[in-house]
């Protein structure tokens, strides 16, 4: 008997090892997002990893920072992402626990009265655990599965995220450089004006005009390099920077805008397919079905102890027994846990129901906001800045022929700066809907178009 419980054991010990590495699993993740153009994953285990990691930021941050770049840096250097990896380990180390029986428990105790001495030997092994480890590794392979994919979401979330905090970065960056040249331009008016109201060319009504003016220009301008603060910021606690690391410099590559897609036809179907949410919800109604049936499967006869016994006393022979314990099902059936766990299973399968409408929503909402924000990002870059342009430049014509007053120049101006100003913001907001839209279908967004 003791000899088959070793046999067993032995077994098991080698069944409970022979399971994927989180290495393995990590690989898997690297593989899934890079064929949705996410690549260069890293998950820092080390402080030889993470000086690595920090060496690779700061030679990406030592040039002018790319949206590329920016992702490439939140993907091996951004913390919640690593904690993130971690749920790898995690459920790869269940995995591992699911193929290992219990331990056995030995006992032993000795009995003294007079002269006579007792001593008992017993070792109780949890059997029928055995036959439930096919099971629960199955159990842990589907969580296994889910976690990879949840992991990969996350992945993808993230490089949305640093795409659209970037967007924010460089148009709050541009926005500030443009309104510094207005902002000169309005000091210079300030100055001609001061000089015409000392000479008696110009009433002080208009010089009132001119300086009110000026000092809402410099407030502006100070709620704009605000916002480019905040914005800047934001994008530094994505990336995982700080101190030294902060001091970077944003590229000044004009924004541009891209041809959206034209048709959205199979955009959802693409989207059910490739979204790892998706995937994820589907690992985790296969879990909660498998785990219904071990609840099922173990409801009457979830434990049974095989004992052996060897007891031996003074002037006797040694004398062995060995028997078997199993649990009589009076009062508990497992019901409960039985209930449960299918209970559980409806919960996962209207969940999954729920992503995928949801998805397909976010796919219709994503492609219209996107289609709506080029249109807006095209009037405002084609016909409104070039039409003010043209005013301004008739404004200045009339100026110099004493037509119309510095007032007059000043204002439209300030509405030429807008008009410039709505477009940068019109172009970043179109760039965040196009980050969105690849998000919400699980990929690159001209992928159906392949």
């Amino acid at each position: 008997m003791i000899k088959a419980i070793s046999i067993s054991l032995t077994t098991l010990a080698f069944f409970g090892c022979s399971t994927v590495s989180q290495n393995e699993v990590f690989d898997g993740v690297k593989k899934e997002t890079s064929t949705r153009g996410i690549e260069n994953l890293q998950w820092i285990k080390t402080q030889k990893e993470a000086d690595s990691v920090n060496e690779s930021v700061n030679t990406l941050l030592s040039s002018p920072l790319s949206q590329e770049n920016a992702v490439r840096i939140a993907l091996i250097n951004n913390r919640s992402l690593q904690q993130t990896y971690e749920q790898i380990g995690i459920s790869q180390s269940e995995l591992v626990q699911a193929g290992l029986m219990s331990n056995p428990l030995l006992g032993y105790s000795v009995g003294r009265g007079g002269s006579v001495t007792t001593t008992k030997v017993t070792l109780d092994v949890a059997f029928l655990d055995l036959l439930w480890i096919p099971l629960r590794r199955e159990l842990g392979g589907l969580a296994l599965e889910e976690t990879k994919a949840h992991v990969g979401n996350e992945v993808l979330k993230t490089a949305r995220d640093v795409k659209k905090s970037f967007i924010d970065a460089r148009v709050a960056q541009e926005q500030v450089v443009l309104y510094e040249s207005q902002l000169k331009s309005y000091e210079a008016s300030v100055q001609l004006a001061i000089r015409q109201y000392t000479v008696g060319n110009l009433s002080k009504r208009s010089f009132l005009k001119i300086q009110d003016t000026y000092s809402h220009a410099r407030l502006e301008s100070m709620r704009l390099n605000q916002e480019n603060a905040r914005a800047r910021e934001a994008l530094n606690r994505l990336l995982g920077v700080y101190g030294s690391q902060t001091r970077y410099s944003i590229e000044s590559k004009p924004l541009d805008i891209s041809i959206p897609l034209q048709s959205p036809e199979g955009l959802e179907r693409y989207a059910i397919e490739h979204r790892l949410d998706m995937s994820a919800a589907i690992k985790a109604v296969d879990y909660a079905a498998s785990e219904a049936g071990y609840a099922k499967n173990t409801r009457l006869l979830s434990e049974v102890e095989l004992s052996a016994e060897s007891e031996k006393t003074t002037d006797a022979d040694r004398f062995n027994t060995f028997g078997i314990k199993i649990p009589i099902p009076i009062f508990d059936f497992g019901q409960g846990r039985v209930g449960k766990t299918q209970a559980m299973y409806n919960q996962k399968v209207h969940r999954l129901y729920e992503v995928a409408v949801n998805i397909r929503s976010e796919v219709r909402e994503e492609y219209a906001t996107s289609h709506y924000a080029f249109e807006r990002a095209h009037e405002t870059q084609e016909v409104i800045v070039p039409a003010n342009k043209q005013i301004l430049e008739e404004t200045q014509l009339f100026y110099n022929g004493m037509l119309d007053g510095i007032y007059e120049l000043l204002e439209d101006q300030r509405r030429y700066g807008e008009a410039r100003m709505e477009s940068i913001t019109a172009i970043g907001m179109y760039q965040k809907e196009q980050a969105d839209l690849e998000y919400v279908l699980g990929g690159d967004v001209n992928a159906t178009d392949k």
